[in-house]
């Protein structure tokens, strides 16, 4: 008797389980497929087309400058490109010391910049 008992329960069971499953599987195929973040991206900017080309250039134009002369550490930190608070206040310690900077490119005499840090910020200051 437990046998019948056991064989009914689980006929019940699959004929349940496989209705569901099923609809679950279709329900997967109706979803729209998702975009991963930088191909969504991509599809964005075609359909932009020249606008995003003029925005691009509008914000390269547009680019934050900090003043080597007057920022504290946090705006230099802020400002640019792999500078931390550390080098920030470095920056901010050497000026003290040293006085202010006459031409953007002394910044290399700082310890801690290199020619390669420099260049990649020098669009982003001014004395």
């Amino acid at each position: 008797m437990r046998k019948i008992a056991m064989t009914t329960l689980l006929l019940a069971l699959g004929m349940g389980v496989v209705p569901l499953s099923t609809q679950a599987a279709n329900e997967k195929n109706l979803k729209p497929p998702v975009a991963v973040a930088g191909e969504k991206a991509a599809a964005e900017d075609k359909k932009a087309g020249k606008v995003s080309a003029k925005t691009t250039e509008a914000s390269a134009t547009e680019e934050e400058k900090v003043s080597l002369n007057h920022a504290s550490a946090e705006e230099l930190s802020r400002v640019l490109s792999g500078v931390g608070l550390k080098k920030g206040q470095t920056i901010v310690e050497y000026r003290s010391e040293m006085g202010p900077f006459t031409q953007i490119e002394q910044l290399q005499e700082v310890p801690g910049i290199g020619p390669s840090l420099f260049q990649r910020n020098q669009s982003r200051l001014k004395l």
